[in-house]
């Protein structure tokens, strides 16, 4: 499929860039920016693991040792998707089962993003639109993930890379990087199961705009070889059911903690002060203990069913007030403050609601100028299906600040786009009128 025609005023902002064929050195500086910066980051604000990251750490190491896909060994795990602590496990075996090797191995992944985002600001504007989208990427305080063992730091570049593939393949027309991403996808949905419906979500964006259908054919790749590859892990999963339960515990957990402010009658986490919000979890957390110890002997199952059941009572309860939570729990994913804006809270509240603001405001302005390239260029599609998906997905169920990391790259794409955009704009209407 060819790309979509653009407007005069769209072409003039793709041509108005550097030379296609100047030099690269620029784009090598950011991404050595990029990894002294995450180097920094591992050094002044990486701790040893806790919780789910030994979790991760734990299933690697057993998986070297020959005990299995297990945290526990002789107890075979079903309820964490397998890509990330087979990636933690790749890196051990290539070294040592030093987590701290992995944060290194991290940081250079998620630097190398300055290529990427630089290939998609040029697929869509310009040269100097990739150089502005790589730097904002270099410079972006959500690096601080690469100092713990969550799956955001696979998520993230997996993300970028589907848009890519999906992205070039569409303006291209080539089948082959419509199987790479559908390869991508299959990464995807066994890093974190909760994208298990996006592939699908590209093909039902796809055939309600007449730009995509041509291409619908070839998304179908993108939704069955995610199947092929999901479909061991689940076979797996049915020899072990004597892991259900485990499975179900998680699952309790997810949902209660998730769903606190429901069950506390707030229907609201706090958004603009983490620390504030990290008080509110942390009563989430008592909340949950207290819960556990009235329940001592009885099974997951029954109190899975009564907490559903709860649940759905208090939410029917009060509608709108849902509502207004899962729209709480969007603006979560979206514009949370940013990392190291309690310290500057600290500092000076002035300062804290400064980064909140300026970090709003730049998502802002990228979803807009995301939604105004759209109707120019349909071959942006996979950025506003992944939003979209997102916003319905954790809406519903949970979000929390580093949930949103994955979309940092987009907005360095497109609020780029919009700097780039509105720049040119000022020159033109009050510096050369």
């Amino acid at each position: 499929m060819t790309a979509a025609p653009q407007s005069g005023r769209s072409k003039r902002i793709s041509c108005d860039g550097m030379s296609t064929n100047g030099s690269r050195w620029p784009l090598a500086l950011l991404f050595l920016v990029a990894v002294l910066l995450r180097l920094a980051a591992i050094h002044w604000l990486a701790g040893a693991p806790q919780q789910d990251e030994l979790d991760n750490h734990r299933l690697a190491v057993n998986l070297l040792a020959g005990e299995g896909y297990a945290v526990t060994p002789g107890h075979p795990t079903t309820y964490l998707p397998p890509v990330y602590p087979a990636f933690i496990a790749s890196v051990y075996a290539l070294s040592r089962p030093d987590y701290r090797i992995v944060w290194y191995v991290q940081a250079a992944l998620n630097a190398s993003l300055v290529f990427l985002l630089f290939h998609l600001g040029r697929l869509f504007f310009s040269e100097s639109v990739g150089y502005l989208a790589a730097g904002a990427h270099a410079l972006h305080p959500s690096f601080e993930i690469v100092t713990t063992l969550y799956r955001e730091n696979l998520l993230i570049p997996l993300l970028v890379a589907l848009c890519y593939c999906l992205a070039r393949g569409t303006k291209e027309g080539g089948g082959g990087l419509f199987f790479l991403a559908g390869g991508v996808a299959g990464l995807l949905v066994l890093t974190n199961p909760i994208y298990v419906l996006l592939p699908l979500s590209l093909i039902a964006w796809a055939s309600l705009d007449r730009r995509l259908r041509p291409c619908l054919r070839r998304l179908l790749v993108v939704a069955l070889v995610p199947v092929v590859m999901w479909l061991p892990w689940q076979a797996r999963n049915s020899f072990h059911p004597e892991s259900h339960a485990e499975a179900d515990a998680y699952k309790h957990l997810a949902l209660m903690f998730g769903h606190y402010p429901v069950f506390s009658g707030d229907f609201w986490w706090t958004l603009s002060d983490m620390r504030r919000l990290e008080a509110e979890r942390e009563q989430a957390r008592e909340f949950l203990s207290q819960r556990e110890r009235a329940d001592v002997g009885r099974p997951v199952e029954e109190r899975l069913a009564r907490d559903s059941r709860e649940l759905i009572d208090r939410i029917l309860h009060r509608p709108f007030a849902y509502l207004r939570f899962v729209v709480n729990r969007d603006l979560i994913l979206l514009v949370s403050p940013p990392p190291g804006s309690s310290a500057l809270r600290e500092w000076h509240p002035v300062l804290g609601w400064a980064a909140f603001g300026g970090n709003a405001l730049f998502v802002l302005v990228s979803i807009l100028f995301l939604l105004r390239k759209y109707q120019l260029d349909a071959t942006v599609f996979p950025f506003i299906v992944v939003l979209t998906y997102l916003l319905i997905v954790y809406g519903l169920i949970h979000s929390i600040r580093r949930y949103g990391y994955v979309l940092e790259p987009m907005w360095c794409v497109f609020g780029s786009a919009a700097i780039f955009h509105l720049r040119a704009r000022f020159h033109e209407h009050v510096i050369h009128p």
